[in-house]
């Protein structure tokens, strides 16, 4: 198993390192950052920081609810859980998809449980791996909208708006993208064809979600358009057969 990242925001001392403790006493390999107050978690936190928030909800200033909104507009992934005596954020925590409700005092059997959740969602989750500038990565490939080749390094652009760029060459990474879900569309790009919303045919490029223009060949372009044509009617089938079972 690889680190497993994770941050504890709780503004009581006494409480903040229980947790850090439990936190770290639940599993090998993992690494553990705690903070104070929700503004100070926010200050330091970005996409892909951590697999693990364990948010408390009654803090001073902001609540650990507040802090999770905002944190949902940047990374829709990162697995959330509160801790709090009080059951009245349970609708808000899950509208936000906190994974788990902890009451507190929090029970070290809950924290060992919740983090083999999140192990086993970690290391079963569909992804791509790659060395960055500072750490070994794990990405899962339906954050990727595609991959760019630029020099000697490869950028990966995410659905968050985030950057990804590591050495490397496209032709020697393809094979551990699906092909069910990337097309090398051209010498420099490989495309998510999920996270596509349209083709500019004037253009020859692929429009992307949040509007990136991915470069098609100009060669290829039938074939571009055929991949990504047979992509949205395999998933048409898909809803087709789903149909048919309910109906059943």
């Amino acid at each position: 198993m690889e680190q497993l990242r994770i941050g504890i925001c709780e503004d009581n001392k006494e409480s903040r390192i229980r947790l850090l403790n439990m936190v770290t006493d639940s599993a090998e390999k993992i690494t553990a950052e705690a903070f104070e107050s929700a503004e100070d978690l926010l200050d330091h936190f970005f996409p892909g920081k951590f697999d693990l928030l364990i948010l408390d909800i009654y803090m001073e200033r902001m609540t650990g609810i507040d802090a999770l909104e905002q944190i949902r507009r940047k990374d829709t992934r990162v697995v959330a859980a509160i801790a709090t005596t009080s059951q009245d954020f349970a609708l808000e925590s899950y509208r936000l998809r906190a994974a788990r409700y902890l009451e507190k005092p929090v029970k070290p059997e809950d924290i060992r449980e919740l983090i083999q959740d999140v192990i086993h969602k970690k290391e079963s989750e569909p992804h791509f791996e790659c060395e960055s500038v500072r750490e070994r990565i794990r990405v899962p490939f339906d954050c990727i909208l595609f991959a760019e080749q630029r020099g000697k390094s490869i950028c990966l652009h995410m659905d968050d708006g985030e950057e990804l760029i590591f050495r490397g060459k496209l032709d020697d990474e393809i094979n551990k993208f699906p092909e069910k879900y990337f097309f090398r569309c051209h010498k420099s790009f490989l495309v998510n064809l999920s996270k596509i919303c349209g083709i500019d045919r004037e253009l020859l490029t692929f429009v992307m979600q949040g509007g990136e223009q991915v470069h098609i060949h100009r060669q290829g372009f039938f074939a571009a358009k055929r991949a990504y044509e047979h992509y949205l009617f395999s998933i048409a089938e898909g809803w087709k057969q789903e149909g048919q079972g309910a109906d059943e």
